[in-house]
C-alpha cells in the first residue's frame, strides 16, 4: 500500500511513486471477497483506493448493452459525495460519466493535472447542472481547483470501463507517473469485473430458464388464472430484478382494462383498477416493450399517478399480452430507480409475456365454454349389491384383490368376478378408470 503515489506530504516533501504491486496484491484479496459480483468488485476497488489516496474514486463498467454504464464511487473523507454521484447516475435524470465517456469511447487515458473550478463546471453537461439545481450537492470544503485522471479498464483486448480520480483542492498537480501507476490497477479491475459479469450472466440465464419451466408447469397444472398469474409475477420480480409488477386484462365486453394480479407493491391495499377503453393503446400492446422514466411530466397523464407517486416508482415498462393475433392485456413492470435493460432482459420479458397472454386467453375460453354448454347433472350411481358396493369402496382406496379378499373373507377368484361385474355395469375399462368415475360422480 505504501507504493501508491501520494500528494505532497505535510512537510512539503513529495512522495516518490512506485510500482502498484502491493496495491494490486491487496486488491486481489479484496476482489476475492467480492463473491464474484461485478458491483461488489468495483466497490472493493474504489474503497481501497479511497483509503490510499484522498479524493473521489469512481469506477465505470459498461453493461451488456453498450448504452448502459454502471457507476460506483467511493470517498473515505466525504462518503456523501460518492453516494450523490451514484444517485445522480442511477436516477436517469443526469449522466454520472463526466469525463469517462471519452475515455471509454477512445480507449485512451485522460489526465487533467489541474482545472479551475469554473473550467471544471463548464465542462459538465447541461443535465448535470439541472440536477445540481434540483438536488443540492453535499456540503464540502471550499475549493478553487480540481485535478482528475481517468484510466481505461481493459479486458481481452477491449475497453470495458474506466477508473477515475477526482481530487478537489489538490496539493500538487497530477502527473503522468500517477496515471502510469493507476493503469495496471484499472486493467486488473476491468478483467475481474468482466469475469464476474460473465459468471453473473450465466447464472441469470439459468435462473430464467428455470423460471420459464416453472411458469409452464403452473399453467399445465392449474386452471386457476389468479394462481397462475401470481406464479408468473413472482418469477418476473426475481428474473427481471424489478420492484413491482401487475397484470391488466382487457374486458372485451366493454374494452376496459382490469387489474387481475399484482406483486411487489408496498401498499397493503392496492386498488383493483379498471381503466377506460383506450387507456393503453392497442398499437402499443403490439410493440416491443420499452422502459419509460416516471418523471413529473410523465406522471401527469397517468390515471394511477397517485399510486405511482406513493410507491416511489421511477421507471415503468409495459409488455403487451397477445394471443391468437389479438391483444388480451398488458404486463406492467415498475422500479424505484432507473432501469437499464439489455437484449436478454427484454427477450425474457417477451417470453414471459407470451406465456401470460396464453394463460389469460385459455382462462377466457374456458369461462366462455362453461357458459355456453348446458349443465348436466351427475350420472346416477349404478345398481350395485351391498357386496359390490363394499368391493368398489376398497377399489377406490387402491386396495389389491388379495387384500380385498382377506378383508371380506372371500376368495380372490370371487373378488375378480365381482370386479369384472362392476366394470361392466359402469362401463369402465380398468380399475383406475373405475376409481376416477366413482370419485368424480360421487358414488361413494
Amino acid at each position: 500500500m505504501t507504493d501508491a503515489p501520494s500528494p505532497e506530504a505535510p512537510g512539503g516533501e513529495k512522495a516518490v511513486p512506485g510500482e502498484p504491486n502491493h496495491v494490486l496484491a491487496d486488491l486481489n484479496d479484496r476482489i476475492a471477497d467480492g463473491r464474484l459480483g461485478p458491483e461488489a468488485i468495483l466497490n472493493a476497488v474504489t474503497s481501497a483506493l479511497s483509503r490510499i489516496r484522498q479524493g473521489t474514486w469512481v469506477a465505470y463498467l459498461i453493461g451488456k448493452d453498450p448504452r448502459t454504464v454502471k457507476v460506483v464511487a467511493a470517498n473515505e473523507k466525504n462518503p456523501q459525495m460518492a453516494r450523490y454521484l451514484e444517485d445522480m447516475h442511477r436516477s436517469g435524470e443526469a449522466s454520472g460519466l463526466a469525463f469517462a465517456d471519452r475515455v471509454i469511447e477512445t480507449g485512451e487515458a485522460l489526465l487533467m493535472p489541474r482545472l479551475t473550478r469554473e473550467d471544471f463546471l463548464n465542462t459538465l453537461r447541461a443535465d448535470v447542472h439541472s440536477y445540481f439545481v434540483q438536488r443540492t450537492p453535499p456540503v464540502m470544503a471550499p475549493w478553487v481547483d480540481v485535478a482528475l485522471m481517468v484510466a481505461p479498464m481493459r479486458a481481452r483486448g477491449a475497453t470495458v470501463g474506466g477508473l477515475a480520480l477526482f481530487e478537489a483542492r489538490p496539493s500538487a498537480p497530477l502527473t503522468q507517473e500517477d496515471l502510469d501507476w493507476l493503469q495496471p490497477i484499472a486493467d486488473r479491475t476491468g478483467l475481474a469485473a468482466d469475469n464476474a459479469q460473465l459468471y453473473a450472466d450465466a447464472n441469470s440465464r439459468l435462473e430464467r430458464l428455470a423460471a420459464i419451466r416453472s411458469v409452464s408447469l403452473a399453467m399445465a397444472a392449474s386452471g386457476d388464472l389468479r394462481l397462475t398469474l401470481q406464479v408468473i409475477l413472482d418469477h418476473v420480480l426475481a428474473g427481471l430484478g424489478v420492484d413491482a409488477a401487475d397484470v391488466m386484462v382487457i374486458d372485451h365486453s366493454d374494452g376496459s382494462v382490469v387489474s387481475s394480479a399484482h406483486a411487489g407493491f408496498r401498499s397493503t391495499a392496492v386498488p383493483e383498477y379498471r381503466l377506460e377503453p383506450g387507456a393503453i393503446p392497442h398499437n402499443r400492446l403490439q410493440d416491443r416493450p420499452r422502459v419509460e422514466m416516471l418523471t413529473g411530466g410523465a406522471l401527469s397523464h397517468l390515471r394511477r399517478r397517485t399510486l405511482f407517486a406513493r410507491e416511489g416508482f421511477r421507471a415503468y415498462c409495459a409488455a403487451g399480452l397477445n394471443a391468437r393475433g389479438r391483444p388480451v392485456g398488458v404486463l406492467e413492470l415498475f422500479h424505484r430507480s432507473a432501469l437499464e435493460p439489455d437484449d436478454e432482459w427484454l427477450s425474457f420479458l417477451d417470453a414471459i409475456a407470451g406465456f401470460t397472454g396464453v394463460a389469460v386467453d385459455n382462462a377466457a375460453m374456458s369461462e366462455a365454454l362453461r357458459h355456453t354448454m348446458p349443465s348436466t347433472p351427475l350420472a346416477g350411481a349404478p345398481k350395485l349389491s351391498n357386496l359390490e358396493r363394499q368391493i368398489l369402496g376398497l377399489v377406490v382406496e387402491g386396495t389389491t384383490n388379495a387384500a380385498i379378499a382377506k378383508a371380506l373373507h372371500l376368495s380372490q377368484s370371487t373378488v375378480k368376478f365381482h370386479v369384472r361385474q362392476i366394470l361392466q355395469k359402469v362401463g369402465a375399462g380398468n380399475r383406475t378408470e373405475l376409481a376416477r368415475l366413482a370419485t368424480r360422480e360421487g358414488w361413494m
